[in-house]
């Protein structure tokens, strides 16, 4: 979980707006006021999926957390994965192997990325919202509907990375993570910004998935005795949703936000599953891309993910944000 705080005062801001880099293409950023999972991975994997709907060609731009590879590293020309997560991070990965038809490049540089994706039409810039040293077009902000603001008090006394009042800068606001109007929280939104459409969003699980590609319905949860880990923001979002699927969790471990896994901690969890006389073991995609390579086929059988897709409740969203940009939805 990347913790760092922006300091920015009004001047340092206009020096920084004046000094931003232009890319040839629409530029979008999602991002958040808080640190933890508040959904910008699945936001930038729905919104390039739409952008491939609409015979366009999308480039996400990720600074690639806890990634080690120097410079920019290309994860994906949108055809096959072409980096490890060890060297991009676990959620470059993850949006690669999610979206054929979109390019996924590392750096935090953005800007010198951008350039290396020539020709794209919308340029996606992942977890960007703190980011100055790029213009963009729109800036799309994620609240959390189950915890906003936290305790309102900024990183390390409180999850905030920088004012609640900044979320003025904002041209479109995602509440997520509820399928129900939130009045008291529109109420705070709009006391900072007046003018930014607001839309509501949720997770639909698709499906399990197995390091093979192997597939199962999400009906196999149910009644069936699960161990779950997890290295993620939010790990109680993810028993939630193990519980509504109807599974039985017979144990949970957590682990820190991009935990990189090892042999040992792969071998525990086995035990602790077995010790729990579960069925499967499930965890969720980001973790999931970390598990190649630790053991044997045959000892990571029985892990599975489970495969989410974050769903906006307006078509009118995606409107706002292709406006202008290229052919008509393919039919």
């Amino acid at each position: 979980m990347n913790t760092s705080i922006i300091w920015v005062t009004p001047c340092n801001r206009k020096y920084r707006l004046s000094a931003q880099k232009r890319l040839e293409g629409r530029v979008v950023s999602i991002g958040n006021l808080t640190v933890g999972g508040t959904g910008k991975t699945p936001t930038a994997i729905a919104i390039a999926r739409e952008a491939i709907n609409r015979n366009l060609r999308p480039c996400i731009l990720t600074r690639g957390y806890k990634g080690n590879g120097r410079g920019s590293v290309i994860v994906s020309k949108g055809d096959r994965l072409l980096a490890s997560w060890s060297e991009a991070g676990d959620e470059a990965v993850l949006m690669a192997e999610r979206l054929k038809g979109a390019w996924v490049i590392k750096d935090s540089n953005r800007y010198r990325a951008g350039l290396i994706a020539n020709n794209r039409d919308i340029f996606i810039l992942d977890d960007g919202f703190q980011h100055w040293r790029l213009h963009r077009d729109i800036d799309i902000l994620i609240v959390d509907a189950t915890n906003p603001f936290g305790n309102g008090r900024m990183i390390p006394l409180g999850r905030l990375r920088e004012p609640i009042a900044e979320m003025k800068r904002a041209d479109i606001i995602i509440i997520n993570k509820t399928r129900k109007k939130e009045d008291e929280l529109e109420k705070t939104i709009r006391k900072y910004n007046e003018k930014a459409p607001v839309f509501y969003a949720d997770y639909r699980v698709e499906g399990l998935v197995a390091l093979d590609g192997k597939t199962l319905s999400t009906d196999t949860l149910k009644e069936t005795r699960v161990f779950a880990f997890s290295g993620i923001g939010n790990p109680g979002q993810f028993l939630k949703a193990l519980d509504e699927l109807g599974a039985s969790v017979v144990g949970h471990k957590a682990f820190r936000d991009h935990h990189c896994y090892r042999v040992r901690d792969i071998e525990k969890i086995i035990r602790k599953a077995r010790e729990g006389r579960a069925e499967i073991i499930v965890t969720t995609e980001k973790d999931m891309v970390k598990l190649r390579g630790l053991l044997s086929d045959t000892e990571l059988r029985d892990f599975f993910a489970v495969k989410i897709s974050l769903e906006v409740n307006s078509s009118e969203f995606y409107d706002i944000i292709f406006k202008g940009l290229g052919p008509e939805i393919r039919k």
